[in-house]
């Protein structure tokens, strides 16, 4: 990952002598059990960009830390129909990200102090990099519309194209949601105004809005 150039573009935005602790971010459904009931949770691990990542996934070297379970409970209300309750489970995954990460977007704005293995004290920033996940977490974390890209605009019918679309980022998404949200006069409108920007429709808030060099 510090080969890439995204490492240097964020490192010039931190101030002199600090260091840049790039937070790499997975979430997975695992199942628990096979004949019982078929239990399920979503762990979410946390690991850093710093370490090669050749290690990184070794569960011997320990470099990968499980940070929280995430409910899978689908029981968030009664007399809802499916797109409202497809809603709130997207913003109760939103809502509990935002809870778990919050120590994470106070240390990327003001740095922590971390002592190194030779005992020298830096300041080091660390900034949310990378969420590893599969297609439809990937859709619920980036608030796209399931079918379509979450890396660029395209739709369902454009996903063939052999350029990419024009790139998606946290500051469009954000200005879509504020847009429908002053827009809509009911949650439906809501979903309908960012449906037709790309987006799912199910989440007001995002979990990542508001941290630091995160897009």
């Amino acid at each position: 990952m510090w080969t890439g150039n995204w490492w240097y573009g964020i490192q010039k935005h931190l101030p002199v002598g600090a260091s840049l602790a790039p937070v790499i971010i997975a979430m997975d459904k695992t199942q628990l059990t096979q004949f019982s009931g078929g239990k399920t949770a979503y762990p979410v691990y946390l690991t850093l960009g710093n370490i090669p990542r050749a290690l990184r996934w070794k569960p011997s070297q320990h470099a990968c830390i499980l940070i929280t379970y995430l409910s899978v409970s689908k029981e968030v209300g009664k007399n809802l129909t499916k797109k409202q309750k497809s809603a709130r489970i997207q913003q109760l995954f939103h809502d509990s990200m935002r809870v778990v990460l919050q120590p994470l977007m106070e240390g990327g704005k003001e740095g922590m102090e971390v002592t190194g293995c030779d005992g020298k004290v830096q300041r080091v920033y660390p900034i949310l990099a990378c969420y590893v996940a599969d297609y439809p977490k990937q859709c619920l974390v980036t608030c796209t519309k399931y079918g379509t890209c979450p890396k660029c605009k395209r739709s369902e019918d454009e996903l063939g194209e052999r350029l990419a679309g024009e790139r998606r980022t946290q500051r469009d998404t954000l200005a879509c949601l504020s847009d429908a949200q002053a827009n809509a006069a009911s949650p439906n409108q809501f979903q309908q105004l960012c449906k037709e920007h790309l987006l799912s429709g199910g989440v007001c808030r995002p979990f990542w809005e508001g941290f630091p060099h995160c897009d």
